[in-house]
């Protein structure tokens, strides 16, 4: 899944990537229950992953123990929290899986050596970013700009399939409202 997402990286941008057949041979599979997590908050997590089956959430714990929701991936998705890419870095969420899940893990310090040894995995890298800055000020955008009943309606009409896997309650946390102030929103819209 990770070198996929890197050959398509290449034929979007015309980049040629140097040595992925050897980062490809560091690539774990590792393979999730329901509920048991790719790392918690506050690990030392350097990794990049990539979905190779099932559904994740992540997610920040307040300390009295609730979850909001920051994002949800599937299949063909990455995931990663750069803060953990870091030197002594921890990771500010946490990641579980919603289901049975297959991911692939790939040391971000192998990555990043490539950075700093080619220019097209510089350029890759500095894509990867783009992407994961557009995505965050969307989700920022829509926080700020948007009801919870217009944020589900676009999660209706952009990933209806990911509406229907992610547990009720997951997807109240996403919203920021109640399980039960979802199904009132669901109910209006239907």
């Amino acid at each position: 899944m990770l070198v996929r997402a890197l050959h398509r990286l290449e034929q979007a941008t015309g980049l040629q990537l140097p040595e992925v057949e050897t980062l490809a041979a560091s690539v774990r599979l590792v393979q999730l229950r329901e509920r048991e997590f790719a790392f918690h908050q506050g690990d030392h997590c350097p990794r990049l992953f990539g979905v190779r089956s099932g559904l994740l959430k992540q997610f920040y714990t307040t300390p009295d123990g609730k979850e909001w929701i920051k994002s949800f991936t599937a299949e063909d998705e990455l995931f990663a929290c750069p803060l953990g890419f870091q030197p002594g870095g921890r990771t500010s969420f946490g990641t579980a899986a919603l289901e049975a899940s297959v991911v692939e893990a790939l040391d971000w310090r192998l990555v990043d050596d490539l950075g700093e040894r080619h220019l097209a995995w510089q350029k890759a890298i500095r894509f990867g970013f783009q992407a994961l800055s557009g995505l965050k000020m969307v989700r920022e955008r829509d926080l700020l700009m948007y009801t919870p009943e217009q944020m589900y309606q676009h999660l209706l009409d952009s990933r209806p399939g990911l509406v229907q896997r992610v547990p009720q309650k997951e997807l109240a946390a996403y919203l920021g409202v109640t399980p039960v102030g979802l199904n009132r929103i669901a109910r209006r819209l239907a």
